[in-house]
């Protein structure tokens, strides 16, 4: 009988002292993927992140795109595309939690323990891992963040900091800072401005002393070139691509997250040590939160762009392993039959696709149409905003259902009262139009998709922990935990 380490205790035990805890009981696995750190095997890596991607998401995204532009997701497509794929479905759970948060879902990646919801790299005996983009740092090779949240938001500093709570942006972003890291693009700039941070810090000025171009809009990333990059090209959160798609001046200032991609990945192609690079799809999660079904096919889509930027430069090389996965589900949006009988002579569900096709006329999102709605709203101020952002008419008794929650009235007084509020109720409703249905509005347990190719993915398939992910990466560019290159392969 092989000997059972503290290690494997951490990397695997603790998922499965969740469901003891719980009075489940968790199938049978396979002993955790065992990489140590051996010959390179890839120059460059790549991991793309759709945060908070249910199954539906993807799979609706590419009904979406088949049906509105003639083409399908460069995600399904690299099935197609690349015989030697690597498919494995990823079990989420953190260390104490059948459901994880996204900090605890990166730190899996960032540092291969199970840490709790909350944490960033802090195993539950209090001990701080250094993070993966740290060890790939200090051992030469290129770093880069991209995301469409706080580039300090969870899912990144997963990968590139380590500290107790996931609340200490600021902390975060003075992490960043100390590593070098080469390549920082995203949002959340009020833990950077002097002016926003509690300790007046000027981080932006403190990264330009340091070597950083500081890019604060579109124009100035696609003219950068040379030398580190932080760019935050929006206060918080970027804002959803539908939205920022809809409104030129948003869509001048605003990159997408393909051109952030292509931007971060062209700087470090010249990187001499190779590099690792973290792009994520932010704003899909918030989507998913607010049952926003326009928000969440267009943020996918857009994360979409980002996966066929990282293929188009893996195409023809042996060098570049894309690892492409989501950190959990959330809310589980689903397309459902509706319409005609279930008699075979009547064809059921007839009326799905025509209820998936209203997704067409999606322009904005219902952020966008909450934004102009308060307590005092009209019937037809709500009609009209609704209407303009998506093309449907609500009816009366749907109305007065969104007119109370916008008055704040939880009832009913008893339930699951959390689709009683206003962005929600909208949600549900614009549900009755589209046949698309929620199963919440929090992250989910669902084991995910996790797809690869390229030198280093052989270790993905069956049923994998979050935990392995760590070491495909590690393993892949030879990295041991000490931070320490091995010798390239001749």
């Amino acid at each position: 009988m092989s000997k059972f380490t503290r290690r494997d205790f951490l990397r695997t035990g603790i998922a499965g002292s969740v469901l003891l805890s719980t009075g489940l009981r968790g199938p049978a696995s396979a002993p955790s993927v065992a990489i140590t750190a051996g010959p390179r095997r890839a120059r460059n890596v790549i991991l793309l992140v759709s945060d908070g991607m249910s199954l539906g998401t993807l799979t609706m995204t590419e009904r979406y795109l088949r049906r509105f532009e003639n083409r399908g997701t460069h995600w399904l497509g690299m099935y197609k595309k690349y015989p030697n794929v690597r498919r494995a479905l990823m079990d989420t759970c953190s260390a104490n939690a059948l459901v994880t948060d996204s900090a605890a879902a990166a730190s899996a990646w960032g540092c291969g323990h199970k840490v709790k919801n909350g944490a960033l790299n802090q195993t539950p005996d209090g001990r701080l891992h250094k993070p993966i983009l740290r060890l790939a740092a200090e051992a030469g090779i290129g770093t880069a963040l991209v995301t469409t949240a706080r580039l300090t938001h969870a899912t990144p500093a997963g990968f590139g900091a380590s500290i107790e709570s996931r609340v200490d942006e600021g902390d975060i972003a003075i992490q960043y800072l100390d590593a070098r890291y080469d390549v920082l693009l995203g949002g959340g700039v009020r833990f950077f401005d002097s002016e926003k941070r509690n300790d007046e810090r000027d981080l932006l000025i403190e990264y330009s002393n340091n070597g950083y171009s500081v890019l604060r809009n579109r124009e100035e990333l696609l003219a950068s070139n040379g030398g580190r990059l932080l760019g935050v090209f929006d206060d918080d959160h970027l804002p959803y691509a539908i939205d920022r798609k809809a409104d030129a001046a948003l869509s001048a200032a605003i990159p997408s997250l393909a051109e952030m991609a292509r931007a971060a990945i062209g700087r470090m192609a010249k990187h001499p040590g190779g590099f690792l690079m973290q792009i994520e799809g932010a704003n899909i999660d918030y989507a998913a939160h607010a049952n926003d079904i326009g928000a969440l096919i267009h943020e996918q889509i857009d994360f979409d762009d980002a996966v066929g930027a990282a293929l188009e430069f893996a195409a023809g090389r042996d060098d570049t392993l894309v690892i492409v996965t989501t950190d959990h589900g959330n809310s589980n949006p689903g397309l459902n039959g509706t319409g005609g009988s279930f008699d075979s002579r009547g064809g059921s569900y007839g009326d799905t696709q025509k209820c998936f096709d209203r997704l067409g006329d999606f322009r904005r999102s219902n952020r966008w149409v909450r934004s102009k709605l308060s307590k005092k709203s009209t019937p037809a101020q709500i009609r009209n905003r609704v209407k303009t952002a998506n093309g449907i008419e609500l009816l009366d008794d749907e109305i007065e259902l969104l007119m109370r929650a916008l008055k704040k009235d939880p009832a009913p007084r008893e339930g699951y009262r959390v689709r009683n509020r206003a962005t929600i109720t909208l949600g549900q409703l614009i549900a009755n139009y589209t046949s698309i249905g929620w199963t919440g509005i929090a992250h989910t347990s669902d084991h995910v998709e996790l797809a690869a190719i390229g030198p280093g993915s052989e270790p993905i398939c069956g049923l994998m922990q979050n935990t392995e992910l760590f070491d495909v990466m590690t393993g892949a560019l030879g990295l041991s935990r000490s931070g320490k290159l091995a010798a390239a392969v001749s």
